[in-house]
């Protein structure tokens, strides 16, 4: 609970690192990409079908994917913990700038440099305030 309360207390830009730091590995990212497709999806046929359980469904799914990447692949804590909010608006900002082909563009703006797996006992990014928040327990 504690961590949720500096989560939300915590300025975007400042989550936005940490959150990009938290998905170096692609394979992370894939999930997430495949995890918010079918969040869409559910949503989707939901209005299609007028079924609002798809919907809850759907995006029950894709927590549960993006969720379990960050513990078999990542091996770190997902930051849904931290700002349910902040994750949702990263997920789909971090999406849309890999179909845009500027995700590792931020990667550098951010000093993070290009986006590869880090192993588990590398440093903290120097300055990311939130970086502990992503380290596993």
């Amino acid at each position: 609970m504690d961590e949720l309360r500096k989560g939300l207390r915590m300025p975007y830009r400042d989550f936005w690192i940490a959150y990009l730091d938290a998905h170096r590995n692609p394979l992370t990212r894939g999930m997430h990409y495949a995890a918010t497709a079918t969040g869409m999806g559910g949503t989707a046929l939901s209005i299609w079908f007028e079924l609002l359980w798809l919907m809850a469904c759907g995006i029950g799914i894709a927590v549960m994917m993006a969720v379990t990447s960050h513990w078999w692949i990542e091996h770190n804590r997902p930051l849904i913990r931290v700002n349910p909010f902040y994750g949702a608006l990263s997920d789909l900002r971090m999406c849309w700038l890999a179909l845009t082909g500027r995700l590792n563009s931020e990667y550098t703006r951010l000093g993070l440099g290009l986006p590869s797996p880090k192993s588990r006992r590398a440093a903290a990014v120097p300055g990311a305030d939130a970086a502990h928040l992503t380290r596993a327990a």
